[in-house]
Formats: C-alpha cells, sequence, structure tokens
C-alpha cells in the first residue's frame, strides 16, 4: 500500500516511466529475479515441446485447409499433412528450444519459434481459433529476441519479462476493444452468456449423454441481471489489462484477468491452459517469496552462477563480445 501511495504522488510522476516500469534494466537483480526467470524459461521450453508434438499427432490426421492461419495464408502447409514430418518438425523444435535453453547459440531460439509456428498453422487450419497457443508463440518469440538483441544475461531476463507483461497486456485490452467495436456497448448484454451457455451445454450434451448446469450457470441463467453483471466484470477486466504494464497495478490486474478465465471455465467449460499458468506465474511475486526462503549463502551462489561467463562455444555463437560477457 506504501509502494502504491507513493507512486500516485504528483513528485513521483517518474516513476510512471512506461520503460522503466516494464523492464528496469538498471534496476539490481536478486537471486529470486534470477529464479524465477530459469523457472518460467523451463516452463515455457517444456510446454513448447509438450505442444510441438502433441499437434504432430494430430496432423497428419487433416485433409484440408479450412481457415489458414499465419504463414498458411502464404504457404500451403499441406506438405505437413504426412505422418512423418509432423514429428520430424516436433524433434527439430524440441533440439532447438534445448539449445537455445542452453544458450550454445543466439539464434537457437529464433529457429524453434518459426518452425513452431509452421506446426501451429499446420494444426490449427480446420477452423479453430488457439488463444493459448498464440500466448505461448509470443512467449519463445520474446526469448528469441533476448537472445538476439542484448548481450548481457541480465538484461536478457528483464526484457522477458517485461515484454511478456506488455504483449499479454496489449492482447486482452485489444480483445475488449474488438468486441466493443464489433457489437458496442451490447456485448454485455446478459442474452449474449445464456446463449454461449446453452451451446456449450449442447456440447456436453453430446460428449457425456448429461446436460447439467453448475451454481455458477444456474445464477447466470436464473438472472439477466446476473448474466449482464457476469459479462460486464469480463470485459471490464479485459479492457483494463493494459495496466499490468506499471507494477503497482500489475498483480491486481494480473489476478482480475486470472479472474476472468476462472469464470469463463465455470460459467462455459473453457479452459486455457497455457494461457491461464503464465498468467499464475505473472501475477504472484515469486521472485519476493524465492528471496525470502533462499539462505543467504544460496543467493549469493545463485548471483555469481547468473553472471559467470558463458562458456567459449557459447561465444563463438554469438557476435562478438567482450571478455565480461555473461550467461543467463
Amino acid at each position: 500500500m506504501n509502494t502504491l501511495r507513493s507512486y500516485l504522488t504528483f513528485d513521483s510522476a517518474g516513476s510512471w516511466n512506461l520503460w522503466h516500469n516494464l523492464f528496469g534494466f538498471d534496476e539490481q537483480e536478486t537471486a529470486g529475479d534470477i529464479v524465477f526467470f530459469w523457472l518460467f524459461e523451463l516452463f515455457i521450453v517444456g510446454s513448447t515441446m509438450s505442444w510441438a508434438w502433441y499437434w504432430a499427432q494430430y496432423i497428419p490426421r487433416i485433409s484440408d485447409i479450412v481457415l489458414p492461419l499465419g504463414i498458411a495464408n502464404y504457404l500451403d502447409v499441406s506438405f505437413m499433412f504426412n505422418g512423418t514430418l509432423p514429428y520430424v518438425n516436433a524433434a527439430l523444435i524440441s533440439g532447438l528450444a534445448v539449445l537455445g535453453l542452453l544458450r550454445v547459440h543466439r539464434y537457437a531460439y529464433m529457429a524453434a519459434f518459426l518452425l513452431l509456428h509452421l506446426q501451429f498453422a499446420s494444426r490449427y487450419v480446420l477452423g479453430e481459433i488457439p488463444h493459448s497457443s498464440n500466448v505461448l508463440g509470443m512467449a519463445v518469440l520474446g526469448f528469441a529476441l533476448a537472445l538476439i538483441v542484448f548481450q548481457r544475461a541480465a538484461h536478457r531476463r528483464r526484457f522477458v519479462i517485461g515484454y511478456n507483461y506488455f504483449f499479454i497486456g496489449l492482447g486482452y485490452t485489444l480483445a475488449g476493444f474488438c468486441k466493443l467495436i464489433g457489437t458496442g456497448i451490447f456485448w454485455s448484454d446478459g442474452r449474449h452468456l445464456w446463449m454461449w451457455i446453452h451451446e456449450k451445454g449442447i456440447d456436453a450434451f453430446a460428449k457425456f449423454g448429461v446436460l447439467e448446469f453448475n451454481w455458477l450457470q444456474e445464477a447466470a441463467l436464473s438472472s439477466f441481471s446476473v448474466a449482464t453483471l457476469f459479462l460486464t466484470i469480463g470485459l471490464l477486466s479485459e479492457l483494463a489489462a493494459v495496466l499490468m504494464w506499471w507494477r503497482p497495478l500489475r498483480t491486481p490486474v494480473v489476478l482480475a484477468v486470472l479472474g476472468l478465465h476462472v469464470g469463463i471455465y465455470l460459467v462455459m467449460g473453457i479452459m486455457f491452459s497455457i494461457t491461464f499458468a503464465i498468467l499464475v506465474l505473472l501475477a504472484l511475486p515469486w521472485a519476493r517469496w524465492i528471496d525470502a526462503a533462499l539462505p543467504d549463502a544460496w543467493a549469493q551462489r545463485i548471483r555469481e552462477r547468473a553472471h559467470a561467463a558463458a562458456p567459449a562455444n557459447a561465444r563463438a555463437s554469438r557476435a562478438p563480445q567482450d571478455a565480461g560477457a555473461e550467461r543467463a
């Protein structure tokens, strides 16, 4: 509360500097910041490999392109619809992701991102719009840009985290504006939610042979005002998401977006798993908790490890750097 109050004072307007709030390149890193970054990177790499192989199992079953996405608008991706290429691509993505994780080559993540996009565009050609996959892809792109653009590991870590706040906040806010552009202020009409609940109910009935509504769905269906309130809260949460760019507002805003996803799951049965997990990682003060839990000796060792010189093979694969180059 004191931090928020200090930001709101007139003489601290500089604290609202967007660049500083997102990246803070000149700030001292703590061991918690470093460990959190490592865990975040491991999650993104693991999710990338998991989804690449998951999509590889589905792609050979596709025979036609219904709605091309991304590169599929410019490249005929039907050559991927065979039994081997999707698996070869998944293996390449996995190998490149590991090379990026180990800092073997500065362009490894970018290559993994491009092949992941090809895998994505090959999988989603039947009319689906996979939101979680887009969030994951943008996270991989953030790591790719960080390795290419920045020489100092500390700057790369700062950039990746700030980059994710920037694009996630921007994406949700633009989604809110798209709703308003498409339907106007009447998007939050409760009757729309009634229709969506019944549509998802049909899907559930077709899958399980039983049509049952939970308590939240019953509350929405029993009252127009309650349904409208649910949609209004969701719309406002999306529109306000861009405020996560500023640190004093970050935790409550990201928690509001998390609440939006919990509501979507409870009311419509839709879970954006990767997006939800990334939001959980970004919403809570994990770095601060890690700092509180780490013994001083461990924290010192982590800082020394993070700022150690990169191995020779990593330096050879990057643009020339000075002898003090760091390893993320």
